[in-house]
């Protein structure tokens, strides 16, 4: 039987952009996750420890958003539990492994597979594409 939240979830994320610090909201995208989750989360899993600043805004590293999305595999595809992903996690090599530079070079490279990026949609978006650049090159003419 196929978990619940599965449905709800996609597999594949976007990539994560190369910069120092994400604010919630751009993890939550990230990650396909809501706010408030990612606030819970940071209470239930003490590895998550996101830098405030100014009025406690929380701002993610690249770390820890591989951490968010590990979390994430771990609860809503692999079948764990909280405390089963808790204790997952304070396993450190598992933690290092899965925060290393290469899964952030990985995931900054992944390809984004959304519902909207579908073939059929390719040679309308090309079209699309087509009109613009003739318009640009009458534009530069």
């Amino acid at each position: 039987m196929r978990n619940p939240l599965e449905n709800k979830h996609k597999k594949k994320l976007p990539p994560i952009p190369s910069k120092r610090y994400f604010a919630i909201g751009e993890v939550s995208k990230l990650c396909d996750l809501k706010p408030h989750v990612l606030r819970y989360w940071e209470q239930e899993f003490s590895q998550l420890k996101p830098v405030t600043r100014r009025g406690n805004r929380r701002y993610y590293q690249q770390e820890e958003i591989l951490l968010i999305r590990k979390i994430r595999q771990l609860l809503y595809f692999d079948g764990f539990t909280i405390q089963g992903a808790k204790s997952k996690l304070s396993d450190r090599q598992f933690v290092k492994d899965a925060t290393s530079k290469v899964e952030i070079e990985k995931a900054q490279s992944e390809l984004p597979l959304s519902e909207e990026t579908q073939i059929s949609n390719i040679p309308e978006n090309l079209n699309n594409l087509k009109i613009q650049l003739n318009e640009i090159l009458k534009i530069l003419k």
